[in-house]
């Protein structure tokens, strides 16, 4: 069969053009050491990176979100364990003032050394994030939850709770929220306004810290003179006593909530190194095949251009 000179140039341009192209993706892979730079490269491959994609993308927010949670959960731990501290210190001051051989002008002492530790507390309680959010206001981060005044007349320590009762939360997964703080109410209680009569009432449930300190306080302004002088201040013992186990309880529920995000954190660092694997395995170049690869590409696109220069050329009035 005759071939025209027309159909060997159409034969020589494609094969120019197909040997041009080869050459190019293989410059293109050794330029950004990928297997796949499109699609058209592996077309199986590249969806199957799509997917891996997505999944680390997926993986790596929810991990993001863990580490987040893990942060605000570590940072409500340390307060809890300063408030913990600043109990016990009231505590002794407490056992202190129910020495009988105290003067007036000791329990003063106590009263102003107690007072500042209250303060102290009340701090602690109050205390934001580093987004200026109070951690135990509940979901209302916008104001303190607590409020401390010391009344006059009569002598009074006054604490009162201004937050909610609402947990914030994070979401670590998708399918998963966690709990990053513990309202206020909870945690400390409601009010420092003593149950019953005051000051030797008994203290309820769920806001012992701040009615002990009120009717330690109370005890202490009454002083010797008062015959309940002893009962209120074992009663002040005991609601510390029964406040710091509310405290610990809440940092208990905090620290099995920090093993479950310290969980999903190397869960997700462990997917995190599977899905790079995954990633560099389809997509990584073999540096030398395809050096190899290129420089056959580059002489069979030389030897290609040799012999379409000779075959364009051919013509019979060359040998009339």
């Amino acid at each position: 069969m005759r071939v025209s000179s027309n159909t060997q140039y159409i034969m020589g341009t494609y094969n120019l053009q197909s040997k041009g192209s080869q050459l190019n993706r293989l410059n293109e892979q050794l330029s950004t050491l990928k297997r796949i730079n499109r699609a058209s490269d592996d077309p199986v491959a590249a969806a199957t990176l799509v997917d891996i994609n997505q999944s680390k993308s997926m993986n790596t927010q929810q991990s993001s979100n863990a580490k987040a949670a893990a942060s605000q959960l570590a940072i409500t731990d340390t307060i809890l364990g300063n408030v913990s501290n600043t109990i016990i210190s009231i505590k002794t001051l407490a056992v202190q003032a129910g020495n009988t051989v105290l003067t007036n002008e000791d329990r003063q002492s106590i009263q102003n050394e107690m007072r500042e530790k209250v303060k102290e507390l009340v701090s602690l309680a109050n205390t934001t994030d580093g987004a200026s959010n109070y951690i135990f206001g509940g979901t209302d981060k916008s104001k303190p939850p607590f409020t401390m005044a010391v009344q006059a007349t009569p002598p009074q320590l006054n604490i009162n709770y201004q937050g909610n009762d609402q947990r914030q939360y994070m979401a670590i997964s998708s399918s998963r929220e966690i709990a990053v703080t513990e309202p206020g109410s909870v945690v400390f209680g409601r009010t420092s306004t003593p149950a019953g009569p005051a000051p030797a009432g008994p203290t309820a449930a769920g806001n012992e810290l701040w009615q002990s300190l009120s009717v330690f306080d109370e005890a202490l302004t009454a002083g010797s003179v008062d015959p309940n002088y002893a009962t209120n201040i074992a009663t002040a013992i005991q609601g510390l006593d029964d406040g710091l186990s509310q405290v610990l309880a809440s940092r208990a529920s905090l620290g099995s909530r920090m093993q479950e995000t310290d969980s999903l954190i190397e869960m997700g660092d462990a997917l995190s190194v599977q899905y790079a694997s995954q990633i560099s395995n389809l997509e990584d170049l073999d540096l030398a095949k395809a050096v190899s690869d290129f420089e056959m590409a580059r002489t069979a696109l030389e030897v290609t251009q040799k012999t379409f220069a000779q075959v364009k050329s051919l013509s019979l009035f060359n040998y009339l």
